[in-house]
């Protein structure tokens, strides 16, 4: 669309058609009641679109670390995230009240999700833009429920109590569908990002994490990086590698809930039946969108025997069904908190369950707020009743209002040198501050698209008096937010990365930008509220895709590193001659950067790998087979027999755009390159999931030497890798 409510990458562009806005002008001409007209035609074509029973939130993008060195995935594609409702649509489609909040804003949290979607969620979780306009219309719905006060005869009368803001839902959800196929990227624009804290309607897609591993001496052999698969709630797992092999079966999810990611605690394995950790690999499962109830499901993924196993167990404690016994305190890993936002977190050397709760309550009587609830796991039984502190934005005798818009932003974890979680950052849009430093009553959310209002809170107990509450100047053309610590020392700063203004508005047309986008970051305790802006020390490769950057901090370094990926586009799409059939080299491109903070934002000089990828090779591998046949039915109804030189294009074509949609790992690694001295060098390892098939990964390393990073080749593997080659610094 020329552009849509929800604003993927054209999200400054009038979000409804042409034919609608016309309509409606004419009707004002007329003297109409606009937005009753332009509300009655959303209820005439969406007349019963599903209502929500219960009263959960809608969910709060998040992000998934592939791997313990990671500090932040900047997604998003640097568009920002917003609703982005033009001036005279919103003024003209929506009701408006004196000190009333802006339609964008009542809406953001299902917008933020609906971009993230529109730009990640075909290659990440293999959703269709239908999936996304359901999500966008599902969330809408339970946003009603969170601003709209209650109207109807009895409060069961779900079809009228949220009436006229489920209209407004519509009427959002009208503009997207009208003109939204120009936006959403399919598989020729979307890239990976995990974003969906409950992939619910993903049922075919794979993940990669990069597991804890000793030294190596072939690292080739096995790159340390394991692949899962859902496939509705089934699970199998695949190790990396030319000795890759995966589970023979799949594994079910325990007691039937949701299907979720796993994320890397920092923490050790455990067989004991007394465990003092979960794992180095968990999930937080819900059983649906309708209980905020989460237990932790632990990855089971160590195997050392043949065939590959694969485990998925809850906690001891949580294998009591019944909840009220004292037994079931005693070793379990669940939250129970009405919360849609949690999170894992080592807290003073604790596994911990960090909730961010808008439905809260504090003091005496009791209040609404919005607070951060911790939850020990696995406590021993001398320690069953212990309880965390609670900590209320506001402090305990002071309310919040218009709670929902601490929702539409992730809760972000500070971390210390040691990597434990030490803060816990909250973000809000239309919140501003009183003069004596708490969250304020404005209701109407003045300029809530120019800054945002933060909650710094110490985590672990007893720290109720050390919270910062102060206001950073983060456009939402900035966001997401990240936060990366900038030095051993466990200083953090504030991360988004964004288009200027100029390229912004070259990208929503469609048009190529004149510069990278621009690195930002925000300091902690700054005198100033502004960020630092650099633009990213990538070149602009002719003809090639910008992959989701990723900053990462190695142990052998004090500053991170920003690691930009670039894939070649798809040249296989409309083969006219046979030079262009026989062509088969796709390249990839990797800029690796350190990132200066110590004085103002800087990257140090860049590291470029160039690797060029035969893809008639890859097409011959034994693990592109069923890759293979599948192309060779859909276009043909045949198999491998009497294979046409279009067909082959075509994959070629797929595997082209496979690459582009794939996963990027980056870890570190311990590789022996001395066998006889025993020498071990801490490597930088970028792994290349193949989006799908991730049998034909492949993965490159870097060695630091005196403070720069060198490729190190331990050999072309797989086959398919032409050659790769670093630019001469």
């Amino acid at each position: 669309m020329a552009a849509k409510l929800s604003g993927s990458a054209k999200c400054h562009k009038p979000c409804v058609t042409v034919l609608l806005i016309g309509a409606v002008i004419a009707l004002l001409v007329m003297g109409a009641g606009c937005h009753a007209i332009i509300g009655g035609t959303a209820e005439a074509v969406y007349p019963d679109l599903a209502q929500p029973e219960e009263t959960e939130a809608p969910i709060t993008f998040t992000s998934y670390p592939s791997s313990t060195a990671t500090e932040a995935i900047l997604g998003g594609q640097a568009a920002g995230l917003n609703c982005s409702i033009p001036p005279l649509a919103n003024r003209i489609s929506f009701k408006h009240s004196v000190d009333g909040s802006d339609i964008s804003l009542r809406f953001r949290q299902a917008c933020v999700i609906h971009d993230f979607c529109y730009r990640h969620g075909y290659a990440t979780y293999g959703y269709t833009q239908a999936d996304c306009d359901t999500q966008l219309q599902q969330s809408a719905f339970r946003l009603c429920r969170q601003f709209q006060e209650r109207k109807g005869n009895t409060l069961t009368d779900v079809r009228t109590m949220y009436s006229s803001c489920e209209q407004e839902a519509k009427t959002v959800l009208l503009g997207v569908s009208l003109k939204g196929a120009g936006s959403f990227h399919d598989r020729t624009r979307s890239t990976y990002f995990e974003y969906d804290p409950m992939p619910a309607r993903a049922n075919d897609y794979v993940v990669g994490r990069a597991t804890p591993e000793n030294r190596v001496s072939d690292p080739n052999a096995d790159y340390g990086v394991r692949t899962f698969y859902f496939k509705r709630n089934l699970v199998s797992m695949r190790t990396l590698g030319k000795s890759s092999q995966k589970t023979p079966a799949y594994t079910p999810v325990p007691e039937a809930r949701l299907a979720t990611p796993p994320m890397l605690t920092g923490m050790t394995d455990s067989v004991s039946e007394t465990p003092t950790s979960p794992g180095s690999l968990v999930s937080l499962a819900r059983d649906g969108a309708n209980d905020t109830s989460v237990k932790l499901i632990r990855f089971g993924w160590l195997s050392s025997t043949s065939p590959l196993k694969l485990a998925l167990t809850l906690c001891p404690g949580d294998n009591i069904p019944d909840a009220d016994d004292p037994k079931a305190k005693i070793y379990a890993c669940r939250s129970d908190t009405d919360a849609s936002v949690k999170k894992f977190a080592v807290v003073e050397g604790k596994p911990v369950i960090v909730s961010l709760t808008h439905r809260g309550t504090a003091g005496s009587p009791n209040i609404s707020t919005v607070k951060i609830v911790q939850q020990e796991l696995l406590k021993p039984e001398g320690r069953k009743d212990d309880i965390m502190t609670d900590y209320p934005l506001n402090g305990p005798m002071v309310t919040i209002r218009n709670q929902y818009r601490f929702l539409s932003h992730d809760m972000l974890l500070e971390k210390d040198a040691s990597g434990e979680a030490s803060w816990a950052w909250v973000f809000a849009r239309g919140a501003p501050l009183n003069r004596n430093g708490t969250f304020g009553d404005d209701d109407s959310g003045k300029n809530y698209a120019d800054y945002v209002t933060v909650a710094r809170q110490q985590l672990g107990n007893n720290h109720a008096n050390n919270v910062q509450r102060f206001t950073l100047n983060v456009k939402e053309t900035d966001e997401p937010l990240s936060l990366v610590r900038t030095d051993n020392a466990g200083h953090s700063v504030l991360v988004g990365m964004a288009w200027s203004d100029s390229d912004l508005n070259r990208v929503e047309s469609e048009k190529p930008a004149k510069q990278p986008p621009l690195l930002k970051i925000w300091r902690i305790n700054a005198a100033a509220p502004q960020p630092e802006a650099r633009a990213l020390p990538v070149q602009a490769e002719p003809d090639t895709t910008m992959l989701t950057p990723l900053i990462v901090r190695l142990s052998s370094q004090s500053d991170p590193l920003i690691v930009i990926p670039q894939v070649q586009n798809n040249r296989w799409q409309h083969v006219e001659n046979q030079e262009q059939a026989n062509d088969d080299v796709l390249k990839i491109h990797f800029t690796v950067a350190t990132i200066k903070t110590d004085k103002s934002l800087y990257f140090a000089p860049p590291t470029r790998l160039h690797c060029a990828l035969s893809l008639n090779r890859q097409l011959q591998s034994p693990d592109a087979k069923t890759l293979r046949n599948r192309t060779y039915s859909i276009l043909n109804g045949v198999t491998e027999a009497n294979v046409s030189p279009e067909t082959i294009s075509a994959i070629k074509s797929d595997l082209a755009q496979r690459w582009r949609m794939s996963q990027v790992i980056a870890s570190e690694r311990e590789v022996v390159t001395d066998q006889q001295k025993g020498t071990t060098t801490h490597m930088l390892a970028l792994t290349m999931v193949f989006h799908g098939f991730p049998a034909m990964s492949f993965q490159v390393l870097f060695n630091s030497i005196g403070g720069k990073l060198r490729y190190y080749s331990p050999g072309n593997e797989p086959r398919f890798i032409s050659y790769c080659y670093q630019d001469k610094t």
